[in-house]
């Protein structure tokens, strides 16, 4: 996977696309009384959907990530269908323009690649809230050169894990630490069409659930949809081996957000900053959404596994 396609969602229509106040209405929609969670549940605990990158969870889901800077604007959809009850099939694809001036280029718009995802938990944990999954995948060269890094195929793989601390002690002075939870991902992926190239990235997330905390540790009183919010901050890397003896400057950067979730769906909002002087110049702050539908629980006939 190359490093720019990535990043617009790790990884987003033109830039007068009401953003934000789409989000709104889209929270809105989705405030909808409901009695159980069925999407990255292991044990007592509910995982959020990354704004940036994956999650350790196969499911049945459609996304839509959306991404703003001065340098780019991105969308980036996303379906995934569950063979089983512990592996699916994960399908990405996206649109970006590239802005007039960035990297003294002229304003570009076009396709990005088509990245498709097996993925397949390896060790589940309930009573730890733990679960690590591996996910190999490929990457078709499908994108518009114009637009960086895109239209080359790429193999690789990664590495996910989920993990919450419920099984903290019950005890004064641990007892809030139990809403939290972290999410990691690490992968490789290889070129091997066009230029020699790789990429490398990675990220990691730390969350805190008011309903886990209202649930499970002690009762905050928050009507819905207050007790649904799940605020977050991740920390995020991108890098580009582009020969064996050239790398790329590590790219760091850091993605505070907060996100609503309930049985139906998911929408997060969150800022992401660059932590160092990798980013190109206009991409060191952006603005980045994610809308979510869990749609077996909508449309719960689409929830078969076909193995």
């Amino acid at each position: 996977m190359d490093r720019e396609n990535y990043r617009m969602a790790s990884r987003f229509p033109p830039k007068k696309w009401p953003l934000g106040s789409s989000l709104i209405t889209l929270m809105f929609v989705l405030l909808v009384p409901g009695i159980t969670f069925a999407h990255g549940v292991i044990g007592n605990r509910v995982f959020l959907s990354p704004i940036v990158g994956n999650d350790a969870f196969p499911d049945n889901a459609v996304s839509l990530t959306a991404r703003e800077s001065d340098y780019e604007f991105s969308l980036l959809p996303q379906f995934e269908k569950q063979l089983t009850d512990s592996s699916s099939l994960l399908f990405t694809g996206g649109w970006a323009q590239i802005n007039r001036g960035a990297r003294r280029q002229r304003k570009t718009a076009g396709s990005t690649d088509l990245s498709i995802w097996f993925r397949q938990a390896a060790y589940k944990s309930a009573r730890h809230e733990l679960q690590v999954t591996v996910s190999p995948f490929l990457v078709l060269p499908i994108g518009d050169r114009r637009i960086p890094d895109q239209g080359y195929t790429h193999l690789g793989g990664e590495m996910l894990l989920g993990k919450g601390f419920g099984d903290l002690p019950d005890s004064p002075s641990l007892k809030y630490l139990r809403p939290l939870a972290v999410q990691a991902e690490t992968g490789y992926a290889g070129r091997i069409q066009g230029p020699a190239n790789s990429d490398l990235f990675g990220n990691f997330e730390v969350e805190y659930s008011l309903r886990y905390l209202d649930n499970f540790v002690e009762r905050v009183h928050l009507a819905r949809p207050l007790v649904d919010l799940v605020p977050f901050v991740q920390f995020n890397y991108a890098q580009s081996l582009l020969a064996p003896r050239l790398t790329t400057k590590p790219d760091f950067r850091l993605t505070p957000g907060i996100a609503y979730q309930n049985d139906y769906g998911q929408v997060s909002v969150g800022a992401q900053l660059a932590l160092n002087g990798a980013a190109a110049s206009g991409d060191r702050a952006a603005v980045i959404g994610l809308v979510e539908l869990y749609y077996d629980d909508i449309f719960p006939v689409l929830g078969w596994n076909p193995l």
